[in-house]
């Protein structure tokens, strides 16, 4: 059985204060469901990094064009490639953490300079570790982003 105060409609001076409250809401999902280029680029970046992490370099290298180039050497997709199973193949752990310091975006080319900091080794403790300064060149391909051009140098 119904009580009467579940049949009573709301107040009035409530209906316009939920109105705006599930305008909000609406708003809020809109602004969430459309794309942010910045924020996918991060995304990939961070996707990139975990794939390492997992041994999963086809998480990494999906997101390498087949045209990648380095600037200041011949050093092509393949050479990612062996250089990535390299690394996997003497660090049993792999811990990478990939700092973005700046993105620029015009269109579906993107630029990003990135610091990323990674520890490798067999045991709990790392035994080696290394820092890069990476510039890289991007763009957006059926919908992903995939580097194309980089730069980069050891850091400290």
């Amino acid at each position: 059985m119904r009580t009467a105060a579940a049949r009573m409609p709301v107040p009035s001076p409530c209906r316009p204060a939920v109105r705006i409250l599930l305008a909000c809401v609406i708003l809020c999902i809109a602004g969430c469901s459309r794309s942010d280029p910045e924020r996918e680029l991060r995304a990939t970046i961070a996707t990139m990094a975990q794939g390492i992490e997992e041994r999963a370099p086809g998480r990494f290298l999906e997101h390498v064009a087949d045209d990648f180039t380095r600037e200041s050497e011949t050093f092509g997709k393949r050479d990612v490639q062996r250089l990535l199973a390299g690394v996997l193949l003497r660090n049993e752990k792999i811990t990478v953490t990939a700092v973005v310091n700046s993105v620029e975006i015009t269109g579906d080319r993107a630029r990003t300079k990135v610091r990323v900091v990674a520890t490798g080794g067999a045991g709990l403790l790392p035994e080696r570790g290394q820092t890069w300064e990476f510039d890289a060149a991007w763009r957006r391909e059926k919908g992903t982003w995939r580097v194309f051009n980089a730069e980069w140098r050891e850091g400290l």
